[in-house]
């Protein structure tokens, strides 16, 4: 991938909306998805539009924790409904029952936001997901870029994948800080092997990332073959683990 700087200057200016539980939209080939939002509905206007043109990645963002349980049941919806990597983001720092719910549900990928504020919830949901499978996005731009560096660096070491996007009024950071903060990003996640593939639509479109080139017909038959089997391994390794979890509770007489 490479960094685009006339990206990162309009983004900047205009930075990526951010996820919310009560909305419903498609940007490019990421559905982001409100867990607020009534099941049959939302799964009609996913099939119109899915089918019409497969998105890569849904992006659900749960509500608040009263209302869990819908964006429970709209991630088993989505997943037994579409072949699809399927990442959730808490807005808060979620119980473990939560993430070990949103893991059976479907869940494929879970994001939180500041690592300090949900500290034991990323502890937990590395023990529960597969390896980087587990996000932290931070906001470029709300604190000194050298925090954002140690933030990354932090997140990396504990097996967790930093995400970066643009807050609101980061146009008031010098350009080549916030270059360098995305260029440490990226070397970060090269030096150690963090497993990008299921995040490259949120990558590219909310981050002033950008594809190296366009893949060609063999390229991308060949990146859509190993998509699949991470898919699919992803989703065997969730069978397995709640068929055993499941196994241990009835030896228990739970």
């Amino acid at each position: 991938m490479n960094l685009n700087l006339k990206k990162l200057k309009k983004l900047t200016i205009d930075p990526p909306p951010l996820s919310s539980a009560d909305e419903l939209r498609r940007v490019d080939n990421v559905f982001f998805v409100g867990g607020n939002l009534p099941e049959r509905p939302t799964l009609e206007t996913l099939y119109d539009s899915h089918y019409q043109s497969n998105a890569s990645l849904f992006h659900l963002t749960f509500g608040p924790e009263e209302n869990f349980a819908a964006g429970e049941a709209l991630a088993r919806t989505i997943k037994k409904n579409f072949h699809v990597y399927l990442m959730a983001r808490f807005d808060y720092a979620a119980p473990a029952s939560f993430i070990e719910r949103a893991y059976a549900a479907g869940v494929d990928i879970v994001e939180f936001g500041s690592p300090e504020d949900n500290s034991p919830s990323l502890a937990h949901a590395r023990t529960v997901f597969p390896r980087w499978s587990t996000v932290c996005t931070l906001e470029a731009g709300n604190e000194n870029i050298s925090h954002s560096i140690e933030a990354i660096e932090r997140l990396l070491d504990d097996g967790v994948v930093p995400l970066v996007r643009i807050a609101p009024g980061a146009g008031v950071v010098p350009a080549d800080a916030l270059a360098m903060l995305f260029e440490t990003l990226e070397g970060g996640w090269l030096q150690r092997r963090v497993t990008l593939k299921p995040l490259l639509p949120l990558i590219y479109l909310t981050t002033p990332f950008a594809p190296s080139s366009s893949p060609g017909a063999l390229r991308g038959f060949i990146d859509l073959i190993d998509g699949r089997r991470l898919l699919a391994t992803s989703d065997l390794r969730r069978v397995l683990r709640v068929k055993e979890v499941e196994a241990s509770f009835s030896s228990s007489g739970l």
